[in-house]
């Protein structure tokens, strides 16, 4: 039988081991109150461990969406102010389009014209708001401004107001299923989407023909005189001023002469337009003026007239028209709808030419096709009358104005009405995500805080054994040979 004996170094190896033991816990447990975490590493507690990793992980996404939310509040609460600076203005524009209707002095039109001309330079700066260096209204490319603008390419065109954003609305994502529109395409926001049919206004004869029309805003159409040619046996010709000064238009049959040789020789007569007045002619009439009732003419030479020759004479008066100030003109076909490509955009329009008539030039105007900024700039050329209306055309351009910023006044109040109810959606779900991420924290809390009372009274009790141990130690070391024999 084996016997183990207990010897001097065994007992102090097993006081140095319980010392090291006690005081290994007494410094965790000081650690653990200091800090106030009990679970520093998966050592300390695997499993408690492992449901605060995966609460840290839900917490760091909880402040991920909280911090995207915050962002695109601010992008919003922005948007909002401005739009409904925009909407205040439009406002501004269509009281100012009314007093317009009403004044009948051309000083105070020249007042209001002065004033919409600010208007529209404050909307000019308005567009180019921004929010962290983004801009609110270029859609999908918000590292762009959204309008580039520039003068009318001719004369009583429209105002260049180019959108180069994206047509798409950009999205803030929150978490990995909401997502929310902060930055707003400049198209949505400053136009008008309900296209209607061309106007038409003059006197040339000119009407809107069938065809979907892509011009946009305004033009001017202007209709001038090409030829004239006359049926043969009369012996009448176009003078030398027809081609520059004839105002009168139509294919064959749609006017005449009434040409009356009372000499019976050809050498004098008269000669009638339509149902104008007679005109007196001769032999020696080279370049003679012939007026119809309502004021159109061709001059005629009649050193040519086939002797005895009474009766009507039918004539083509050809002409064309342009929409470009003149610098491309396109025969008249005198078809129910003719297509005109305007060469400045691209764009085309459909003419009904087969009334016009006479030469002149005829207002275009393509509602529902200007942004608001085109809108304003019309408003001021109506107001300062640039196309010479008169007092009735004057007021009803006016009015088709104040339709025109209705729309857009609508369009600026639904949009503000979209943003508003997206803000309160991410107010909604920021408090939601606060109170989860409250939540989360006390979960993480829980496991792990420090429970301080249990651990003073742990840290006590490692205390006291490690002070026992001391003693013991102290008491058993210090035997002598003596009593240990005894």
């Amino acid at each position: 039988m084996n016997f183990f004996r207990t010897t001097h170094q065994t007992q102090t190896n097993q006081s140095i081991r319980f010392v090291s033991n006690y005081a290994s816990s007494i410094a965790k447990l000081q650690r653990n109150i200091s800090s106030g975490v009990q679970v520093h590493r998966a050592s300390d507690d695997p499993v408690s461990f492992r449901q605060i990793s995966f609460l840290t992980s839900q917490l760091g996404q909880l402040e991920s969406e909280s911090s995207a939310i915050v962002d695109a509040e601010a992008k919003l609460n922005t948007s909002v102010a401005t739009i409904q600076q925009v909407h205040d203005l439009i406002v501004r524009a269509k009281t100012i389009a009314q007093q317009g209707i009403q004044t009948s002095t051309e000083s105070e039109r020249v007042a209001f014209a002065v004033e919409v001309e600010g208007l529209l330079g404050n909307l000019k700066n308005i567009s180019k708001t921004q929010s962290a260096g983004d801009f609110l209204y270029s859609g999908t490319r918000s590292d762009q401004p959204p309008f580039e603008f520039g003068e009318p390419l001719v004369e009583g065109r429209t105002l260049q107001a180019d959108y180069q954003g994206g047509e798409e609305n950009s999205y803030a994502y929150i978490g990995t299923r909401i997502a929310v529109e902060t930055f707003y395409s400049g198209t949505e926001v400053f136009s008008s989407p309900d296209r209607g049919e061309m106007l038409v206004f003059g006197e040339t004869g000119a009407r809107n023909g069938a065809g979907t029309d892509s011009m946009v805003g305004r033009a001017t159409l202007q209709v001038e005189h090409a030829q004239t040619t006359y049926s043969g046996g009369s012996g009448v010709q176009p003078s030398p001023s027809s081609a520059r000064s004839d105002t009168v238009l139509g294919a064959a049959g749609k006017n005449q002469l009434t040409l009356v040789d009372t000499s019976g020789t050809g050498d004098f007569g008269t000669v009638q337009l339509n149902d104008g007045p007679e005109v007196s002619w001769t032999r020696t009439d080279g370049d003679l003026e012939v007026v119809a009732d309502d004021g159109r003419k061709v001059f005629i030479d009649t050193r040519n007239i086939t002797a005895g020759f009474s009766g009507a004479v039918d004539f083509t008066s050809e002409g064309t028209v342009s929409v470009d100030g003149g610098a491309t003109r396109v025969p008249i076909d005198f078809s129910t709808s003719q297509t005109i490509v305007d060469p400045l955009t691209g764009g085309q329009t459909h003419i009904d030419t087969s009334q016009i008539n006479k030469t002149g030039e005829d207002h275009l105007e393509f509602p529902g096709t200007s942004n608001v900024f085109q809108v304003l700039h019309e408003l001021v050329s109506d107001l300062r009358n640039t196309r010479d209306l008169d007092g009735q055309g004057y007021s009803q351009a006016l009015d088709r104005r104040l339709g025109d910023l209705e729309r857009l006044a609508d369009n600026s109040l639904n949009t503000l009405g979209r943003q508003s109810a997206s803000l309160l959606s991410l107010q909604e779900l920021e408090f939601r995500v606060e109170d989860i991420a409250l939540e989360t924290r006390v979960q993480i809390n829980q496991f792990q805080a420090t429970d301080i009372p249990e651990a003073v009274l742990q840290l006590q009790g490692q205390q006291t054994l490690l002070e026992f141990t001391y003693s013991v130690t102290a008491q058993v070391n210090s035997t002598s040979i003596l009593d240990f024999l005894r």
